[in-house]
């Protein structure tokens, strides 16, 4: 009551909670006819006149261009216990939630040591802490979900060394316990072939021919795995240019893969691996160097190499800013003070830089051998030994990560007996023997992450474990402030974590999200926890973004009409300043001349703005590979395309899923003939019975809607549709948009 009444008297901002709590205790204290939203806009238009110019100077210096609104700002200054700002498409988001962290430190006097800013992937991390901790001098705590997650988990079981199981280290399990408990026994892998048939789990196949034809034939593994590869290379009819397209093919990837193996930081230092290898130079890569450096840091040199008993390093230099310069001066300075024999490369074509690795080899006396095609193109085959049967690995490990997330996850076994008893006597044999073996693989998999003192932690034990004992952690973690970005998709253990680190340091969410971009529930996330979010956070406040500094506002009003055909999105009226005619095209090909049309399509955008670079969005995979079918289409690194003939063109190629955050000067959308899956489709039935329930929402396909949407609004100028001529081959989006812009005219 006292906070409250000093808060008035003070005139300082009300927190709804505070506001709820003295009503249901004490509301006689509070004045008669008393506004809680009028009162506290007037403190923030006070708040707002008062910090004007802080706000107008705080990024002078780091980015002049950008500007805070109205609107940010007073999503900045509101001080709820709990609150869920709606950020449309472009409406700076980032920036708001780092101006919210710098505000509080500055103004509030918040310690920094006390902030969580978390998100979902590696990449939206980096860029808050770039903008946070950088930019700002901010030291908060700037984090993944999983990597606070495991933060938790590592005090939990501080008597053991933990560390992150990975993609490549699953593979080694299933690996060995499919050549240990399974391979050995052939009547093994012929009821499992039979069990696993396409039919009864729902995938296209889960045994390669080679693999069901020949198993048999071999008492080893390695003896298979031998013979396949040899196979293999029987049906290669130019053995070069096999290799070099699958090396090329390697190195244009978003996860870049040496021929050994090894996922490395980036397309240089793959291509020193692969010449180190193809060389018979031996190398480790990222070894951990013998000293330790200033203020007791552990160094990992790029690569290690021995020559007569003697180590070389090698040093890939591979930006070109400031900060990275600065890096590798030092480091040339200390291995030139420790009289290290070194080797530093800088960025360059990888021709060049192939030539430069192999002059100071030469110099340093290493003497150059190189591998045969066939040996090559074996190691390469060697990345990969469960190739003939990789749906069958991944189906048990979807298996185990949806067990492993769900609320169930100690009674799952309860579980799935309880749901083969209720099923027709014809399936219960199969669905008895198919649990069988994916449980006794998920028992082996445990026991390697957790059968010695160092324990392994997979993604989905980060979260589970921190939420199991966070309250059982007695140490100095207190948090005043948990601000999440992109909440529209959190998934159900993400917010029991983020609750349970709420209730543990009574502290305060800030959380950031825009419910018409919630498009990944095949990954766990759940739309109710945003819009229902006042339910699950009682007396939380609703603020919203509005202006957007991306798109034009005819685009935006198209758009929003077409989102807002899901009467359950939560409404909103999204404003910009910049207005621009027709900002959605309709490009019309004939059946089969979809890629030829796009080629076209690319010359024309480029002739008007030679400036602009192109983003090429596809509902799936496959529809982003097929452009390469077109001989003038390269798959270049990461998500580049490029047009030979037009090198000078920046073009971008990706799905719509790995678009979300990114911008455009000009999209274009293909595969826009493509029908959705159906409504009823369904996932083999133990994946379906541990997947979270989705709530029922207004419309039909609600999800890809919002997908399109996604789409349509990573423009900055115009947004193009590859549509077939007829209508009747199109998805029932792109006419039901071209409607609402026909009825708009």
């Amino acid at each position: 009551m006292k906070e409250f009444l000093d808060k008035l008297k003070n005139q300082e901002y009300i927190s709804k909670v505070l506001y709820l709590k003295v009503l249901n205790t004490n509301k006689d204290v509070i004045p008669n006819h008393f506004d809680l939203d009028k009162y506290n806009n007037d403190v923030l238009e006070k708040l707002y006149l008062k910090y004007k110019d802080y706000f107008e100077n705080m990024y002078k210096g780091i980015d002049d261009n950008i500007c805070l609104d109205k609107e940010q700002i007073k999503a900045i200054l509101a001080d709820e216990d709990y609150s869920l700002i709606i950020a449309g498409a472009g409406s700076g988001k980032t920036t708001t939630m780092a101006s919210k962290v710098k505000y509080l430190v500055d103004i509030k006097k918040i310690d920094p040591s006390k902030i969580i800013v978390m998100s979902y992937t590696k990449k939206a991390t980096e860029e808050l802490e770039k903008r946070i901790v950088y930019d700002f001098k901010i030291p908060a705590r700037v984090t993944t979900f999983h990597s606070l997650g495991l933060m938790y988990t590592r005090t939990i079981f501080k008597n053991h060394k933990c560390y992150v199981v990975d993609d490549h280290k699953r593979q080694q399990i299933f690996l060995k316990y499919f050549k240990e408990y399974l391979f050995k026994d052939k009547d093994k892998i012929k009821e499992i072939i039979t069990l696993f048939e396409p039919e009864y789990v729902m995938r296209k196949w889960v045994f390669g021919h080679f693999f069901r034809d020949n198993y048999d034939k071999y008492s080893t593994f390695d003896e298979y795995f031998n013979a396949y590869k040899e196979f293999k290379l029987s049906e290669v009819k130019d053995l070069d240019e096999t290799i070099h397209d699958i090396i090329d093919h390697d190195l244009n990837q978003e996860s870049i893969h040496t021929i050994k193996g090894e996922l490395v930081r980036s397309k240089g230092e793959a291509i020193i691996a692969n010449f180190l290898y193809i060389n018979n130079i031996e190398y480790d890569y990222e070894k951990i160097y013998p000293h330790l450096m200033n203020e007791r840091k552990t160094y990992r040199p790029d690569f290690t190499l021995n020559l007569a008993g003697e180590d070389i390093y090698i040093e890939y230099f591979g930006l070109n800013n400031k900060k990275y310069k600065e890096i590798q001066r030092l480091k040339e300075q200390y291995h030139k003070e420790h009289h290290n024999k070194f080797i530093s490369l800088e960025y360059s074509e990888p021709k060049t830089l192939i030539n430069n690795l192999k002059n100071e080899l030469i110099k340093m006396g290493f003497k150059l051998k190189p591998k045969t095609q066939k040996e090559i193109y074996f190691a390469l085959l060697d990345r990969y030994p469960s190739s003939q049967f990789f749906p069958f690995e991944n189906l048990m490990y979807e298996v185990i990560d949806a067990i492993k997330s769900h609320e169930d996850r100690k009674d799952y076994r309860e579980k799935i007996i309880k749901f083969i008893k209720n099923q027709d006597i014809e399936y219960q044999d199969i669905y008895l023997k198919q649990l069988k073996y994916i449980n006794d693989f998920y028992v082996y998999y445990q026991k390697c992450l957790f059968g010695s003192v160092e324990y392994g932690f997979d993604f989905s034990d980060m979260i589970y474990y921190a939420n199991k004992y966070i309250h059982s952690i007695h140490h100095n973690d207190q948090v005043d402030y948990l601000i999440i970005d992109e909440y529209q998709d959190i998934s159900k253990e993400r917010y029991i974590f983020a609750k349970n680190i709420l209730n543990k340091s009574n502290a305060k969410i800030v959380a950031v999200g825009d419910d018409w971009q919630s498009i990944f529930s095949f990954a766990g996330s759940k739309i109710e926890y945003i819009y229902n979010f006042l339910n699950y956070f009682p007396g939380a406040k609703l603020l919203k973004i509005s202006q957007t500094y991306r798109n034009s506002q005819e685009l935006i009003k198209y758009c929003g009409e077409f989102i807002m055909k899901n009467n359950t999105q939560i409404k909103k009226e999204l404003i910009s300043q910049k207005d621009l005619s027709d900002p959605i095209k309709f490009v019309l090909f004939e059946p089969l001349t979809e890629y030829q049309v796009l080629k076209r399509l690319i010359l024309k955008i480029h002739k008007q703005n030679k400036d602009h670079n192109i983003l090429i969005l596809g509902r799936t995979n496959a529809i982003i590979d097929a452009c390469y079918l077109e001989p003038e289409f390269k798959d270049e690194l990461g998500t580049k395309l490029k047009f030979v003939g037009y090198e000078d063109i920046d073009i971008d190629a990706m799905t719509i899923h790995k678009s979300k955050g990114l911008t455009a000067d000009e999209v274009i959308i293909i595969g826009l003939n493509k029908s959705f899956p159906k409504k009823d489709r369904h996932d083999f039935w133990m994946l379906e019975l541990f997947k979270e329930k989705l709530i029922e929402e207004d419309i039909a396909f609600a999800e890809e809607r919002r997908l399109f949407y996604v789409a349509l609004t990573r423009t900055k100028n115009r947004v193009y549709l590859l549509v077939n001529r007829d209508p009747k081959l199109r998805s029932f989006f792109v006419n039901e948009l071209y409607n609402i812009i026909k009825e708009e005219r």
